[in-house]
């Protein structure tokens, strides 16, 4: 049976991010994030639990600031079970 849905092409910069070494597992890297409170909503790329597609648009639980690495932000859930890389936000 054919998918009518393509995957989508990782963009250049998750690429670039995911290769660093954040020192944790990251369950996903986000694109155009835009910031709402204490969360954010974006598209979800290499998603580690395998139930969002690559481009799909998330909303992250609560989250707060970790790091800064070489121009990408990585946030980690309240509940500290969640890491995220912001690899591209929204002004």
């Amino acid at each position: 049976m054919l998918s009518l849905v393509q995957p989508a092409a990782l963009p250049s910069r998750v690429l670039t991010a995911s290769s660093l070494d954040w020192g944790v597992t990251i369950d996903a890297y986000l694109i155009g994030a835009a910031r709402m409170g204490d969360r954010y909503a974006a598209q979800a790329y290499l998603d580690r639990s395998g139930g969002i597609r690559d481009g799909m648009t998330v909303v992250t639980p609560e989250v707060t600031q970790v790091s800064r690495k070489e121009g990408f932000l990585m946030v980690r859930s309240v509940s500290q079970k969640d890491h995220y890389v912001i690899v591209t936000e929204q002004s």
